[in-house]
């Protein structure tokens, strides 16, 4: 486990096309032998590629560095609405701290596997990457990774079964290559399963099209557009160098001899290097300044190439931006809708490292040191979207505040991704809430003394005919209660609560919620009171802290609405 399958040379990293004039059919030719397995061709192209294209090296380099700056939360196996185990805590304990471990030390601080996410999300632009992982024994004798380095494209192939293998060289020094013979290209050297290295290499396999494996890479569809841009752009300097630089022009008498003529015609070529000239009596010279960049103007061909092609790499690894769609300029509105494409985007990048990490990596580090793959944990990234999460909050308001639909604080934890609190846990507890407990008060403080008759209205109960209160001080001022004793009221009230409800169904009533009116009645339960089930409210009280509302069954004949 802690040997090196593939002992990478500074040769294999050597560029094979820089400086080579590469045609249509030459790219064609290399995107073919890609397609076939030859992904040593196909990676010279690439690695040009992003050589010579500034734009695409940006992107390339935004979308890294935004995956790998995302937090890891490692979080252990546990079944639905369960608790994790003693064992599966550990699990994830152990995986966490190695997955931030650094130079011998935990830091949880930086970015965890930072060098791999980076090597492994160049397989959203080349279709494949695989990294070797260089196993260490730590102080407790568990196996952690020490380090990971990038597989060259020329050790890796396409088996005959359409999967990806190792492509190991035999011993001795790599043959040069020259040109695209498979016999020299390495498609002769057979091919090894990474089955035979368990634990040894983590694959990362970015398909954006169906078919080859080969023809996987999002660069192959740039490939066209990058040769495009490389010809316009030394199609504009050509033209920069002929229609770019100040006309010299002289204008000689037609008796002027050819000794006369060729003085003149030196004095104009010198002039490039020189800020003087002589010439002949009677000659007329003049300056001609030079259109730049090009005789087009702004619709210059060359241009245009260039502009289409950096347009093509932004829509195809970052979905769209304000710069290619219009120019830089737009409204604050198109600037929102463009980075949320962005971020779809960047959410389907981070969920292929996750799947990598979860799939491979931590399978990988249970069974090489619990020897089993039970309990696995696993990890979860979620980035910040702060308008989506705004929606979430504001649709579950609605259901489940202002409409009363039932629902399971589990579902909720979970939707949010909040930790659900353990027995024994400080609770934080809102500012709202705790104004209501009676300014601020905390659990246990006592209560300040209602003022009688503090807050009420001159309306009265539409059920009951008495007046009550609309101040917003809660009931719980008259006594505080805790967060464990409403939870167990909570609990042992919904548990009764269908029994009730069928009782009252067979009986031909309705169960109406019954507040206790007086100038501490809360407007949650003062809202509710004298409704019958299903008409504002659908989990029975306590509501809230201290609550003293109960249900009471009224005939259906003569049940009256708050409303009517």
């Amino acid at each position: 486990m802690k040997s090196p399958v593939i002992r990478p040379s500074a040769r294999d990293f050597e560029p094979q096309l820089f400086g080579r004039s590469l045609s249509p059919d030459t790219i064609g030719e290399l995107l073919d032998s890609g397609a076939r397995g030859d992904l040593r061709a196909q990676g010279d192209l690439f690695n040009l590629m992003e050589d010579t294209w500034p734009r695409l090296r940006a992107n390339l380099l935004k979308i890294k560095n935004a995956i790998r700056k995302l937090p890891l939360n490692v979080q252990p196996y546990s079944p639905k609405n369960g608790t994790p185990t003693a064992s599966a805590q550990a699990k994830a304990s152990f995986v966490e701290a190695t997955l931030h471990l650094r130079r011998g030390f935990v830091d949880t601080s930086r970015a965890p596997l930072g060098d791999a996410v980076y090597e492994l999300m160049d397989a959203v632009a080349r279709g494949i990457s695989v990294i070797e992982i260089d196993w260490s024994t730590d102080r407790g004798g568990l196996l952690v990774p020490a380090g990971f380095r990038r597989v060259p494209a020329q050790y890796l192939g396409i088996d005959h079964d359409a999967s990806l293998a190792l492509r190991l060289p035999p011993s001795g020094p790599r043959p040069q290559v020259s040109g695209l013979s498979p016999q020299v290209s390495g498609l002769s050297q057979p091919l090894t399963p990474f089955a035979k290295y368990p634990g040894k290499f983590l694959t990362g396999i970015f398909r954006t099209k169906s078919g080859a494996l080969g023809e996987a890479a999002q660069l192959r569809a740039l490939a066209p557009l990058w040769l495009g841009h490389m010809l316009g752009w030394e199609w504009l300097v050509q033209k920069t160098e002929l229609f770019g630089t100040p006309l010299r022009w002289a204008n000689y008498p037609p008796t002027a001899t050819q000794a006369e003529i060729d003085a003149i015609t030196a004095a104009l070529r010198n002039m490039g290097t020189a800020s003087w000239g002589a010439f002949p009596q009677g000659t007329e010279l003049q300056i001609l300044q030079g259109t730049v960049p090009g005789i087009a103007g702004p619709n210059d061909p060359s241009e245009r190439l260039m502009g289409i092609a950096d347009r093509a790499c932004d829509i195809l690894l970052l979905g769209q931006n304000l710069t290619s769609e219009h120019n830089g300029q737009g409204s604050r509105a198109a600037a929102q809708v463009h980075r949320e494409v962005e971020l779809d985007l960047y959410e389907t990048y981070a969920e292929f490292i996750i799947g990598i990490i979860n799939e491979q990596l931590i399978p990988h580090l249970i069974a090489l040191n619990w020897g089993d793959g039970d309990e696995l944990p696993f990890v979860e990234v979620e980035l910040p979207r702060p308008s989506r999460e705004q929606e979430m909050v504001a649709r579950d308001k609605t259901l489940f505040v202002e409409m009363g639909l039932p629902v399971s604080l589990q579902y909720l934890y979970e939707r949010h991704h909040v930790p659900a609190p353990q027995t024994g846990d400080a609770l934080f507890i809102p500012s709202d809430v705790a104004r209501q407990r009676g300014d601020g008060r905390t659990d246990g403080a006592a209560p300040e003394p209602a003022q009688a008759g503090a807050g009420a209205s001159d309306r009265g109960c539409p059920s009951c005919g008495r007046e009550h209160s609309t101040t917003a001080t809660d009931a719980l001022s008259a006594s505080s209660e805790s967060a464990q004793a409403l939870a167990a009221r909570q609990a042992a009230a919904q548990a009764a609560f269908p029994a009730e409800l069928r009782a009252a169904e067979a009986a031909d009533e309705y169960l109406v919620w019954d507040a206790t009116l007086d100038d501490r009645t809360t407007p949650l339960c003062q809202g509710r009171h004298g409704r019958r089930w299903g008409d504002g409210w659908f989990t029975p009280p306590p509501a809230h802290y201290n609550c003293r509302s109960t249900l009471i069954r009224v005939p259906k004949a003569s049940y009256q609405s708050p409303d009517t």
